[in-house]
């Protein structure tokens, strides 16, 4: 059984009342455009907010939402969508550059995002379980506590990219490129890490317990207090790596 979605309508109206644009509201509550009409509703039955406020806020169908810039709060793409998730999807089929976009707490679960470019994305507690992400640009993006169980990273760009905390496990990251990426307290159990290059990465403390690292480069990489039982690292390239603490327990060192 799903669990019911639980929405603080005290949060809900000082988020209108601070200025939240319809967008962001939507991104923040993984609310549909329906969803957001249904919402604003029950707020203004409840007396919460006034019919003049329903009046200037309320979407139609055919409103336009837009991602911004996070550092200039500019509109990087603008269209009509259902959900944040439609927007995405229609900026990256335009071929538009999603750089520096603003998808902080975006419910993106089954993203088709193949090829997107993201570099310095704000994607902090996005949702990114089972998105194809293959080849995508995510340079220096800020992922931190992004959920992307399952998603496939299948030769994306990540270096220098945050994912602190991040939950990957079950990704496939083969051949992706991680040079100098934060994984510190990720969970990559049973990842697909294959020929990926974690270069100078950071591991510290991460969970990456019956993970796929064949071949893969980790030079210089920090895996201090790494949990690696039953982790695969036939061929990899541990040349200065870091591994005090780790538990090494089954692990296949070939």
């Amino acid at each position: 059984m799903v669990a019911k979605k639980f929405i603080d309508a005290n949060e809900v109206r000082q988020d209108i009342v601070s200025g939240m644009d319809d967008a962001a509201l939507m991104m923040k509550y993984n609310l549909s455009l329906t969803g957001l009409i249904n919402l604003f509703a029950k707020l203004h039955a409840s007396g919460m907010i006034s019919a003049a406020d329903l009046k200037e806020r309320l979407p139609a169908p055919t409103t336009k939402l837009g991602i911004r810039n996070q550092f200039t709060d500019e509109v990087i793409f603008r269209q009509s969508a259902h959900t944040i998730k439609d927007l995405v999807e229609g900026a990256i089929r335009s071929g538009v550059d999603l750089a520096e976009a603003d998808l902080a707490g975006a419910n993106l679960f089954e993203l088709s995002g193949a090829g997107a470019g993201l570099s310095e994305a704000g994607l902090v507690r996005a949702n990114l379980g089972d998105a194809d992400l293959s080849r995508a640009v995510l340079f220096r993006a800020e992922l931190s506590n992004a959920v992307m169980r399952g998603a496939s990273l299948r030769s994306a760009e990540l270096s220098e990219a945050n994912l602190f905390s991040a939950d990957i496990s079950g990704a496939d990251l083969a051949g992706a490129c991680l040079v100098r990426a934060n994984l510190d307290k990720a969970n990559l159990e049973k990842a697909d890490l294959s020929n990926a290059d974690l270069t100078e990465a950071r591991l510290e403390g991460a969970n990456l317990r019956e993970a796929n690292l064949t071949g893969a480069k980790l030079v210089r990489a920090d895996l201090e207090g790494a949990n690696l039982t039953s982790a695969k690292l036939d061929a990899a390239d541990l040349d200065g790596a870091d591994l005090t603490g780790a538990e090494l327990t089954d692990t296949a060192l070939a």
